[in-house]
């Protein structure tokens, strides 16, 4: 029992990235991309084109890296 629980406490130490445990972006087609790009560019400076949407991209590069796959 103690040899479970200690094998479970060091299971979070490891070192390499696994991927299952990196998440997944979403996949949009080029269609809704260019949607989301005209609906972005006819909105006014603000939160959400000067704070959130950078934010995403780092999370989404983030979640590349942890995968391995380059950005």
């Amino acid at each position: 029992m103690a040899l479970a629980l200690l094998t479970m406490s060091t299971s979070g130490c490891a070192t390499e990235n696994s991927s299952a445990a990196c998440p997944r972006e979403v996949a949009y087609s080029r269609q809704q991309q260019e949607q989301a790009a005209d609906e972005l560019a006819g909105m006014p400076a603000g939160i959400v084109r000067d704070r959130f949407m950078p934010d995403y991209g780092r999370l989404r590069d983030q979640a590349r890296a942890c995968r391995g796959e380059s950005t």
